[in-house]
């Protein structure tokens, strides 16, 4: 996620997510910054905020072909040709080593 998309989700966090995030989470969202989404929480929320922004009330995409358009407008830089390619490629692979995943 850029810089602008993160300033974003601190402008259009609605106040009861923001509150919910804070109840829940411990996290002010109005108190990160950038550099915090190098902890994975943090990237992967301020990508669900994002997400719900845009979506809305509406349902958020299901197939893998809808996800990899989302994914291509939203978060990729605009020079990717391939992207929603390497979504799908991405999404198989890790399809592909969950199949693979056991637990001793």
């Amino acid at each position: 996620m850029d810089v602008a998309s993160f300033t974003s989700t601190r402008r259009t966090l609605s106040a009861s997510l923001r509150t919910n995030v804070k109840v829940k989470l411990g996290i002010d969202w109005t108190r990160v910054q950038y550099v915090d989404l190098r902890k994975p929480l943090y990237s992967g929320l301020a990508a669900m905020i994002k997400i719900a922004t845009h979506y809305g009330s509406r349902d958020l995409p299901q197939s893998v072909s809808d996800q990899a358009r989302y994914w291509a407008s939203s978060y990729t830089v605009n020079s990717w040709t391939n992207a929603q390619d390497v979504y799908r490629r991405a999404s198989t692979a890790v399809d592909a080593s969950k199949s693979s995943f056991h637990v001793a």
